[in-house]
């Protein structure tokens, strides 16, 4: 079925919950949980507006070009077989990522180490060990039992839980690096409850893939399927203020003095920047979302890409332990060759901060960053060229949130939902966290937890003066 096919299906049928979709929806923000919730919304047979600041829909989930190859603004491997990918499957719209045809392969004190169809965990342990001395099955056997009756101290740091369950050095440094390219932190930073809840959220899965387009693609056909459904999809036109009556958002200011009233009001934009949309409207709604963002922090990171005529490794993802700060190095143009010049490979390696709670001097984790290029990638300066490197920091981290920390309640005031990485259901990473945000929020709303409601209108309404695009 072509991508138009899919995206003019009909809406999904009501699946017999009490409730049912608010007549009028207004999404601020076009990332992945924005986009995810719009199309649900959409599907169940809401009028949906989409406000988005910038000229493309996606965010840390689009991509741009440069010099003929098409890089992410953020993520780029996307998982096939997680919340993501179901929400594509669930409304029928394209999902255009070309599968890796190999699991994660990882590279343990410069040894590479195949994860097999099952058992990439098992794999990664056995290996390890066999270079510390360590007892695997010692370690393996504990996480078993903690995945089914979590251990009492599960709320250590995941390193000194490790320790405690037999692992001996090399092993904690490759859990470390798996902790680093999956869950965006150190690993000393995860508490060894979040790692379980990431295990339990993510077993049986582990597909990945490449959009051979460009992650802006999938975040387009979300966007498609929602106009085709009769939403609107405003770019460059961002939220100036949320409305407030009654301690109830009821719509959004736009430029220009515009006001946009509705049902509900969905925010993928995170809880500081939706604090300050509610500043000027009601100074209670806005404490309320400023105190639970003053307890979030958010993940930083970065990326590097590197351009050469011949790629550094033979496997499209490599999960790379013992270095000074890079997690992953990706070679998406084995799988995707569309995302550069002919004759040309793309490289990405990520990595995050040496403390993520202090992302205050970039130019030194950087510097790091490049060095272990230097181990990794040995003469890529001369072989290859810098693209680009991005640093994700502040108002676009890696996660808003640290995973294991994020706020459980998506409704801190009446009218207002929240989606994204900034409130992600425990244990799942990436993309899929943000999507499985977005459906969550929307059985919310179906089953009317964003009440009280306004009464029903024809159409979406909006205030004397306003007008629509």
């Amino acid at each position: 079925m072509s991508t138009a096919a899919r995206q003019a299906a009909p809406p999904a049928p009501d699946d017999g919950r009490p409730g049912g979709a608010p007549a009028r929806a207004i999404v601020v923000g076009a990332g992945v949980g924005g986009l995810c919730a719009a199309a649900r919304l959409a599907a169940a047979g809401s009028e949906v507006v989409v406000l988005e600041r910038l000229h493309q829909v996606g965010g840390r989930w689009s991509s741009r070009d440069i010099d003929g190859f098409r890089l992410p603004t953020g993520a780029f491997l996307i998982a096939m077989d997680d919340p993501l990918a179901e929400t594509f499957a669930e409304l029928n719209v394209d999902f255009p990522v070309r599968a890796i045809d190999e699991r994660t392969v990882f590279s343990v004190n410069g040894r590479l180490v195949g994860t097999g169809e099952r058992g990439g965990l098992r794999a990664l342990v056995g290996t390890a060990a066999e270079l510390d001395g360590s007892d695997a099955d010692t370690v393996l056997t504990r996480l078993r039992a903690a995945l089914v009756s979590p251990p009492p101290d599960g709320d250590v740091s995941l390193p000194q839980w490790l320790v405690s369950s037999g692992a001996g050095p090399v092993v904690v440094a490759a859990i470390h690096a798996l902790v680093q390219a999956f869950m965006g932190l150190n690993a000393v930073e995860v508490t060894a409850t979040a790692f379980l809840d990431y295990l339990r959220a993510t077993a049986g899965r582990g597909r990945h893939g490449i959009p051979p387009a460009g992650s802006r693609s999938l975040a387009e056909n979300l966007a498609g399927f929602v106009t085709s459904h009769g939403g609107d999809v405003r770019l460059g036109s961002g939220a100036k203020g949320l409305l407030v009556e009654d301690g109830r958002v009821v719509g959004a200011e736009l430029a220009g003095g515009i006001r946009l009233r509705a049902d509900v009001v969905v925010s993928d934009i995170g809880l500081a920047a939706t604090a300050k949309l509610l500043e000027h409207a009601d100074d209670e709604a806005a404490a309320k979302v400023r105190s639970v963002s003053a307890a979030v922090r958010g993940a930083p990171g970065i990326t590097c890409f590197v351009a050469s005529q011949q790629p550094f490794f033979d496997h499209p993802v490599v999960v790379v332990a013992g270095t000074r700060r890079v997690c992953l190095v990706t070679t998406p143009t084995l799988v995707a060759p569309e995302l550069a010049p002919p004759g040309w490979h793309l490289t990405e390696s990520i990595s995050t901060f040496a403390s993520s709670a202090d992302c205050s001097d970039p130019k030194s984790e950087l510097a790091e960053h490049l060095a272990d290029l230097d181990d990794l990638l040995g003469d890529w300066r001369s072989r290859g060229r810098l693209l680009q490197s991005a640093t994700y920091r502040g108002e676009w981290p890696v996660y808003r949130s640290w995973p294991g920390t994020d706020p459980t309640n998506r409704f801190l005031v009446p009218g207002l939902a929240l989606v994204g990485d900034a409130v992600k259901p425990p244990g799942w990473p990436g993309t899929g966290a943000s999507a499985e945000s977005a459906r969550l929020a929307v059985n919310d709303i179906r089953e009317g937890r964003h009440e009280p409601a306004l009464s029903p209108t024809n159409g979406l309404a909006t205030e004397p003066g306003a007008t629509r695009r």
